[in-house]
């Protein structure tokens, strides 16, 4: 058993119970088997970023629900326990800075190399979002064009205009995002 992977499990159990799903009701809608899932919900088996977005899609939650300890009674984020998220075939690093997502929008903390980009995957339902660039250079590209930001440069759009992010200087680029509602 793998205790960071318990909590997940138990968000899962609850979430699919909320809905009145089997285990092979989710199974059928998100392409994984039932068997997994269990294993999963048991915490027998850490889930891989790709499993857990076609679970939270499915369940109607974001995708950092499940990744997220909600059991924090802290409103604070320390600097050096922030949780890491990596997403699967994107240069982007995140840091979560909202203590739960039990809220109506969620931050985080964004990193990208020089001559990195990353193509953004379409959301689920319609956001609102605010970057703050914090250092280098960020190019964002949206439906009507593209913005070259700078240190101290905000941006603020719908996040279904979103289409890629990039850095656009020779140093990495950080930024801070918020979003409403939370979407990861």
């Amino acid at each position: 058993m793998y205790p960071e992977n318990v909590s997940i499990g138990q968000k899962l159990r609850k979430r699919r119970s909320d809905f009145d799903l089997s285990l092979r009701d989710l199974a059928r809608r998100t392409g994984l088997t039932a068997s997994y899932l269990s294993q999963i919900e048991r915490g027998m088996v850490s889930p891989s970023l790709n499993s857990l977005r076609k679970i939270a899609e499915c369940l109607e939650v974001p995708l950092l629900f499940l990744l997220s300890d909600t059991s924090r009674q802290s409103p604070v984020v320390r600097a050096d326990s922030r949780p890491r998220m990596d997403l699967e075939n994107s240069t982007v690093q995140y840091q979560i800075l909202t203590p739960n997502l039990d809220h109506k929008m969620e931050a985080f903390c964004g990193t990208v190399d020089s001559d990195s980009s990353n193509i953004v995957r379409p959301l689920s339902v319609p956001t609102e979002e605010l970057i703050l660039v914090q250092s280098g250079s960020l190019r964002v590209r949206l439906d009507q064009g593209e913005y070259i930001l700078n240190a101290g440069d905000t941006i603020y759009f719908e996040g279904r205009q979103l289409r890629e992010i990039a850095c656009a200087s020779s140093e990495k680029a950080t930024w801070i995002s918020v979003i409403t509602p939370p979407v990861f």
